[in-house]
């Protein structure tokens, strides 16, 4: 009797295996979205214009008030300035990251570049 129902047990998990190796194991488009705004200002508290804000493969630029939104694939915000000297300064900032899909990041401060080292 023991025999027989590991017998069936087996041919059931050998058909089992057998469809998923000729037909694969379906997946799902995994496409993660996170939103962040927030403004960028200097140490004064005055608003930097053109940093941009990136996240994964999407960014967007502060605009005059220093505001930002933007929808990427990634959970870490990463605020460059790449326009260097044309907005006042070169400006640093740690990257944030957020701890859930819609975050609004408040007010961050970048620092100037200290050109002396």
């Amino acid at each position: 009797m023991l025999g027989k129902i590991l017998t069936r047990l087996f041919a059931l998990f050998g058909m089992t295996l057998t469809c998923v190796a000729c037909y694969g194991v379906p997946e799902a488009d995994f496409n993660p979205s996170f939103v962040a705004s927030g403004r960028v200002v200097d140490p004064e508290g005055k608003p930097i214009k053109g940093i941009e804000a990136k996240m994964g493969t999407k960014s967007t630029y502060t605009d005059n008030d220093g505001h930002f939104r933007l929808r990427g694939d990634s959970s870490t915000l990463i605020l460059e300035d790449v326009d260097g000297e044309e907005n006042g300064g070169e400006f640093v900032a740690a990257p944030i990251y957020l701890k859930s899909d819609e975050a609004d990041v408040g007010e961050v401060v970048m620092s100037r570049m200290d050109n002396n080292n």
